[in-house]
């Protein structure tokens, strides 16, 4: 086997392409928490969407009390918006005549639990260009607490 001075510059443009791909992992990413509130009570429902300036879009669930929390927020500015869960018309939604079970599961017997309340807020905050909402999320996270008016 012969040394040559190709296969040199191959070997070193291997190990420079290697060490630059080693500083190319995930970009970090951090969590921004909070909670929804319409009229000074917690929103029961939803999601909270964030629109963010890299062009990704995080989503997180409006859980009990209103509290949120998205995962996985690359930092930098964000458009907000928050969606509500869409309201079925009384009438439109049918009462299953479900046959008895033997040993089953045991149907619901209310019609929608305290906490999946529908809160009918105005829709412009569903949308990014009409929300109003915005934040800056910094590498720590950001607590980002919304309060949604008529």
């Amino acid at each position: 086997m012969s040394f040559s001075p190709r296969r040199a510059a191959a070997g070193r443009t291997v190990v420079v392409l290697a060490l630059a791909a080693a500083g190319c992992g995930p970009a970090a990413t951090t969590t921004v928490t909070g909670t929804v509130t319409y009229r000074g009570a917690a929103v029961p429902g939803g999601s909270v969407v964030l629109y963010c300036a890299d062009k990704q879009i995080v989503r997180g669930v409006i859980g009990a009390g209103g509290r949120f929390a998205i995962p996985n927020v690359p930092p930098g500015s964000v458009v907000v918006t928050v969606q509500t869960r869409s309201r079925v018309p009384a009438g439109l939604s049918l009462r299953q005549n479900l046959p008895p079970t033997i040993n089953g599961p045991i149907a619901p017997t209310a019609e929608r639990p305290e906490d999946e309340r529908v809160v009918p807020f105005p829709p412009r905050y569903a949308l990014p260009e009409e929300s109003g909402l915005t934040a800056v999320v910094g590498r720590d996270g950001l607590t980002y607490d919304i309060d949604l008016q008529p």
